[in-house]
């Protein structure tokens, strides 16, 4: 049970920033009341306050996103709702539209669960309960706390899609104790990385993350989960901070997508293609989800969507339904391994057809895509789809395609070829790597071992 706290959100604080629609800017998490200025227009991400959205809801939502954007909708790596393309004139009408429709949105702190929280049975513990109390909690602080813009906080219940491998500035992770939960209390990274805080009982869980906010609060605005002084946090929880051990090797995030029994039932996990699908391939699929008898459909983090509610023998028939409209159906999809932007189709920023570019890469550098390494595609030096470094990035400039290696899409380059040869390009890459690598090798390694002078060398072959 979720006890109710006393936050200590008394302190004198400055006003949170404005809320209204003129607070435009990049470098914060996009949303209705204050969308993010892209090269396609202002973009604003969704974050449903039910785990399951109803077919009809996803029609409605796919309706809106092409009355008031350009129609490209994309599910993000940690498994939030984008729409593009929007004006500010069209914003209020699309929030309009969606209060209209019932469907609610969660705003504020991100607070981030499993995606199949509460009906997973293999979970430790449902993460709903308490991540509700704690945005609850948040919401409750007057003045409000003033946290940095990106700040997110995962409550990971565990479960077959738990959260483990997801990067937060706080954490709560569930745990077992002589058959009692307890949740481990961390700071600043994934469930192996991040510091170590506390583990509390559950009933002092939202307690003990109002106390690391209130130390990030402190700090001001620009501070992030990894700044926070731990040790100052433990002592100030006192007898309800429990010793918390350092956590042990975790396995690889496992794939939603793709079928999957899941109790007495089954799940079918959907990917977008490179993250994004048009209004009208939205409102196709979900029209035939609902003929086919789906009941809900879940975002999901590595830009999925979860299908719950068929009957066994309506599972098949809705992937042939989803491949037709361009999702991706099977976990081991190449595509699946590649970070890609919406690029010069849907972005004005974009120099060339980022998802050509990545269909390019699927049909002729495959062997580079297995997932042990990060393979980004960006239309711009500015990244937006993978912020991170990556070990091979292939990025747009005014002069052609250019390759970063182990890096972000606006770090130095590895060379640059013009757009119309990337093929070759990459086929030298792929011609080096099958050359160099070994029975076993993930691709990372291979990678490695090659080098970046060899790969800068073989990408631009024909210009040097």
């Amino acid at each position: 049970m979720i006890a109710a706290v006393d936050a200590g959100c008394d302190t004198d604080r400055s006003t949170a920033a404005s809320g209204s629609i003129s607070a435009l800017r990049r470098g914060a998490c996009p949303s209705l009341t204050a969308p993010m200025r892209t090269g396609d227009g202002l973009l604003v991400r969704l974050r449903p306050a039910r785990p399951g959205i109803a077919p009809s809801d996803w029609i409605e939502i796919a309706r809106l996103a092409a009355a008031h954007g350009n129609g490209l909708l994309e599910v993000t790596a940690r498994g939030n709702l984008q729409v593009r393309g929007l004006t500010e004139q069209s914003v209020p009408k699309l929030a309009a539209g969606l209060a209209e429709a019932g469907i609610d949105l969660h705003s504020g702190v991100a607070v981030e669960t499993p995606a199949l929280s509460g009906i997973d049975p293999g979970e430790i513990a449902d993460a709903n309960p308490p991540a509700a109390a704690i945005r609850a909690a948040i919401t409750a602080c007057r003045p409000p706390l003033l946290l940095a813009p990106k700040l997110s906080i995962v409550v990971n219940g565990g479960g077959r899609l738990d959260l483990s491998a997801m990067v937060a500035d706080v954490r709560l992770d569930a745990v077992r104790r002589d058959g009692a939960l307890f949740w481990r209390l961390a700071a600043g990274g994934t469930l192996r990385s991040a510091r170590p805080i506390a583990v509390v009982a559950d009933r002092d869980a939202v307690a003990a993350v109002l106390a690391v906010l209130e130390a990030l609060h402190g700090l001001g605005p620009a501070v992030r989960g990894r700044d926070v002084d731990v040790d100052a946090v433990r002592r100030q929880l006192g007898s309800m901070a429990l010793p918390a051990e350092a956590a042990g090797a975790t396995a690889p995030p496992a794939s939603p997508i793709g079928r999957r029994g899941f109790g007495d039932t089954e799940i079918l996990g959907l990917g977008l293609a490179y993250g994004q699908t048009s209004a009208a391939r939205l409102e196709a699929l979900m029209r035939g989800l609902q003929a086919l008898g789906a009941t809900e459909v879940r975002l999901a983090p590595q830009r999925a969507l979860l299908v719950l509610g068929l009957a066994a023998e309506r599972i098949e028939p809705a992937g042939a339904l989803a491949a037709a409209e361009g999702f991706w159906t099977h976990a081991d999809e190449p595509g699946n391994a590649i970070a890609v932007c919406a690029g010069a189709a849907g972005c004005a920023s974009g120099h060339f057809d980022t998802k050509a570019a990545a269909d390019l890469l699927v049909a002729r550098g495959a062997d580079l895509l297995d997932g042990s390494a990060a393979v980004h595609i960006s239309g711009c030096g500015k990244g937006c789809a993978h912020p991170s470094a990556a070990a091979l990035t292939l990025v747009g400039r005014a002069d052609g395609v250019a390759l970063v290696i182990g890096g972000r899409a606006g770090d130095a380059t590895g060379g640059v070829v013009p757009a119309d040869a990337l093929g070759t390009a990459i086929d030298r890459l792929t011609a080096l790597y099958r050359q160099e690598k070994r029975q076993g090798d993930p691709a990372r390694d291979v990678l490695d071992r090659i080098g970046a002078a060899a790969l800068a060398k073989a990408f631009q072959q024909d210009l040097q």
